[in-house]
């Protein structure tokens, strides 16, 4: 959690106005977040380090000669005629979990395989575009909201949404949404009892926790936040345009998947687009994850499944 914390931390500093607290923070960014075994988060030290003048020679150096020995032993992993196979894959266990490398988590059982992303030389599809909510007076169960009534929130992959960042408890989200849960859902294990998930019915959006930390947040279609990612929406959008965008995006073999569903799932993003009912149409649900909750089918509660 500290390395999430200190990701969200050097995303912030991105801020002009935040220029004044970059020393006091480079160091940390340098010996932890660069060091980190998730790639993303090295990836953002990178990136971030860079911006701020310092120097990433090295880093960069040790990215590139990292991702080399990954691939080589890769390779001779899959190779049964290799005189070198078993040492390879000995020394692919023994390496720290990336929870961020698409590669390194493969495909799930019941998982379909992924379509070929678009070639670069192909026209990329127009973003998403929100539905544009029901007009004045339209009230009921199947009720959308308009552009203007949602939050805007920005969506930064495997760090956090909004103002929620993975990891958090249910008491720092209340905190940070301002609202108290209408539902909560808990599971019983002998005298334990642990938090499944949270509905905030104001903000939107379902919470959904493992051992107590957020882990899982899905935007409702109808009245969730507007996420963003690169500007375009996510929310209540026609969910086959949402996924031609990220497909086009989605360039790594292995990153994207789908789930028994047929929801697609952006490994790279830690984002699975889900459909939800609005009348005689379906809008996009999308639900912003941890790697450990790319596996939809064991991960999220019936309640989830049978939401509509």
């Amino acid at each position: 959690m500290k390395e999430a914390a200190l990701a969200a931390t050097a995303l912030l500093l991105a801020d002009p106005a935040l220029a004044s607290s970059v020393p006091l923070y480079a160091p940390a960014i340098r010996e932890v977040l660069a060091m980190s075994a998730d790639s993303y988060y090295r990836w953002i030290a990178r990136e971030r380090l860079a911006a701020w003048g310092e120097d990433v020679t090295g880093l960069v150096t040790a990215e590139e000669q990292r991702r080399a020995a990954l691939d080589r032993a890769g390779e001779l992993a899959e190779d049964p005629f290799s005189q070198d196979q078993e040492q390879a894959i000995r020394w692919l266990e023994e390496q720290p979990v990336d929870t961020a490398a698409p590669e390194r988590l493969g495909h799930r059982p019941g998982e379909r395989t992924a379509p070929i992303p678009a070639a670069p030389h192909e026209p990329a599809p127009e973003p998403p575009v929100a539905a544009s909510g029901s007009g004045v007076g339209r009230c009921g169960p199947w009720r959308v909201a308009r552009a203007e009534e949602r939050a805007e929130w920005t969506f930064t992959p495997y760090v956090g949404v909004g103002p929620l960042h993975f990891g958090m408890t249910l008491k720092e989200i209340v905190s940070a949404l301002g609202e108290e849960p209408a539902v909560s859902s808990y599971s019983h294990h002998g005298e334990d009892r642990q938090l499944n998930y949270a509905d905030f019915t104001e903000s939107g959006i379902r919470a959904l926790f493992h051992d107590d930390r957020l882990g899982c947040i899905a935007a409702d279609a109808l009245t969730g936040p507007q996420v963003r990612l690169d500007a375009a929406s996510l929310t209540g959008c026609v969910p086959s345009h949402v996924e031609e965008w990220l497909v086009h995006r989605t360039t790594r073999p292995g990153s994207l998947a789908y789930s028994v569903a047929g929801d697609p799932i952006f490994v790279g993003l830690g984002l699975a687009i889900r459909s939800q009912r609005a009348g005689d149409v379906v809008l996009t649900r999308p639900l912003f994850l941890l790697h450990d909750w790319l596996d939809l089918w064991h991960s999220l509660p019936s309640e989830e499944w049978n939401f509509a």
